[in-house]
């Protein structure tokens, strides 16, 4: 008996305890004493009080009205009140709602001895379970502190006040909310990050040890997806298999695998079936799903109803790292994934791009453009990709440092003083070689080192690229390092990456706009799109405000 998703109330109404519901059940928390279970409000915790003695030989307590206006002078909550400050006060257990992602009442039969109690006890008996991951520790991280309670069958006629007390755990812990997801699909790439299918750092591994049972917990249904191949995760998203080409897939595959068998998605369902999609593995996977839902034809209603999770199992994990730097979160997966559970969202602003090369093609992004060093950095630093994130560091002084290079390009962007938040989705933008709109800024013929385009805070786990930066402020926040910046000032922008400390060099400049549009006028560099390449040619963008929403916090400044 599930009772993890029967929270009914308005996610607007204030959160309140069902005193007299809490008055008249006692639980064991495993041992033989009795206990009842009472909202500290000074605290916000939900704390497991012992009952005195005269009240557990009780067989069956008065029965409390909540409609009473006398109910908060019942005797055990007048007892609990007496020692709310009291520091030698007696508190068996407690948990607090913000550590919890799902609550739920389950029975179990016993027709083996029907004489034992009256009543419903007679053949069932409950327990409370609520299922915590508060901080602890020296390094204050999150970890598994489930509670399982026992009720009392000797006070509990029915199980209506055991329901209500659910409920409230349920609303305290914010998990009624009606945009938290109902069903999800994730899809894993086995192979991101480098380490292998068996590494402990790998999708497979925190997929079977943290998110599979943390989903099943919060009462979240869910299919798997584990990618076999590149641009795999794209193909999903546009997938319609008909029965009929289902059974043809199964009959040529040859069977099931064992690098098969945590697959539980079929590929059958239209992910416009799904509540939510969550991946696990680096931000190239989140390119896939992004370009494949770019590619159909109800992208905006897709946009407009999905909600994304990314938990970081590949190199850099930029976009992961920008989320939970965005809620104020610390950077692990049991993070990642009490949002997911709770169903808290914030908005992302997402990017329309396109390169105006022989045959135009389109993308949408969610973290960041680069050309020029960065550019170079990222991909030709491949061949070191054995090495990790330590990898771009290496390239970085081979490319930036002792055999440097400038780039010449003809840059032009569209202001936000130019034009409203709610107008920026109608910029219209224009073809290449024709005269721009009024308000746009052209920068002719200009010799570059870094052209940096960042839509999110983080390119990297280890990069802060632009600490200026939020989840929704409608900015492109581009940074610029002119050919005029000595070896020694770049070198020292570089090495502050980390920290954010760049954005205190002067060589350093930050263009704030809309839209742009950047044209190479010297063919030594690429176009490198959310860690992706892409076509060489001039490239144009525009921010779509809001464009998607993220399991996130609420945002700290």
């Amino acid at each position: 008996y599930n009772t993890s998703t029967m929270c009914n109330g308005d996610k607007d109404d204030p959160p309140c305890w069902p005193i007299a519901a809490a008055s008249r059940i006692r639980v064991q928390d495993g041992s033989d004493s009795c206990c009842r279970l009472f909202y500290n409000r000074s605290t916000g915790a939900v704390e497991l009080v012992p009952c005195n003695d005269d009240d557990v030989t009780t067989q069956q307590p008065s029965v409390y009205d909540d409609s009473d206006d006398n109910i908060e002078e019942e005797p055990s909550y007048q007892s609990y009140l007496a020692t709310a400050k009291d520091d030698k006060r007696i508190i068996k257990d407690s948990f607090h709602p913000d550590d919890v992602i799902g609550a739920n009442l389950s029975l179990e039969y016993n027709l083996s001895n029907p004489n034992t109690f009256h009543g419903m006890q007679s053949y069932a008996s409950a327990k409370f379970n609520v299922y915590s991951y508060p901080k602890s520790g020296k390094h204050n991280k999150r970890k598994a502190n489930h509670k399982h309670y026992t009720l009392d069958p000797r006070c509990c006629e029915d199980f209506g006040d055991a329901r209500a007390i659910i409920q409230s755990i349920q609303k305290l812990s914010n998990l009624c909310n009606i945009q938290r997801p109902l069903k999800c699909l994730v899809i894993l790439n086995p192979f991101s990050g480098g380490g292998g299918e068996a590494s402990k750092t790998g999708a497979k591994h925190v997929y079977k040890t943290i998110v599979k049972h943390m989903l099943e917990e919060a009462g979240v249904e869910h299919d798997a997806l584990v990618t076999q191949r590149g641009g795999h995760a794209k193909e999903r998203m546009g997938a319609r298999k008909t029965k009929e080409e289902e059974k043809s897939s199964t009959n040529n595959d040859g069977g099931s695998t064992k690098e098969d068998c945590m697959n539980t998605d079929s590929e059958i369902k239209d992910i416009t079936e799904y509540d939510a999609i969550i991946a696990m593995g680096g931000d190239g996977i989140f390119f896939e799903i992004f370009q494949g839902i770019h590619a159909r034809s109800d992208e905006e209603e897709i946009m407009s109803k999905m909600k994304f999770g990314k938990l970081g199992c590949g190199t850099f994990n930029g976009l992961v790292k920008s989320v939970l730097h965005w809620s104020g979160a610390d950077y692990n997966h049991m993070e990642s994934m009490i949002h997911i559970c709770k169903g808290r969202t914030s908005t992302l602003d997402v990017a329309q791009y396109q390169v105006l090369s022989s045959t135009p093609k389109s993308y949408t992004s969610f973290l960041s453009f680069a050309w020029g060093l960065i550019a170079d950095v990222d991909f030709e630093s491949e061949c070191l990709r054995w090495l990790g994130s330590i990898r771009t560091d290496i390239w970085a002084v081979y490319r930036g440092i002792l055999c440097r290079r400038q780039y010449r390009a003809r840059f032009s962007y569209l202001p936000p003083n130019t034009t409203s938040t709610s107008e920026v989705k109608e910029v219209i933008m224009p073809k290449l070689g024709e005269p721009l709109p009024n308000g746009w800024v052209t920068f002719e013929e200009e010799e570059f080192i870094v052209f940096w385009v960042c839509n999110t805070t983080h390119a990297g786990y280890n990069v802060f690229t632009c600490p200026v930066a939020k989840m929704n402020d409608g900015l492109f926040h581009i940074l610029i390092v002119r050919s005029s910046c000595s070896r020694l000032r770049l070198a020292q922008i570089l090495l502050k990456l980390d920290s954010g400390g760049h954005f205190d060099c002067k060589d350093l400049e930050v263009v704030d706009c809309v839209a742009y549009q950047l044209e190479p006028l010297s063919d030594v560099s690429y176009n490198v799109l959310d860690g992706e390449l892409l076509e060489d040619g001039p490239i144009q963008a525009r921010l779509m405000p809001s464009g998607a929403q993220f399991f996130a916090g609420e945002g700290v400044e």
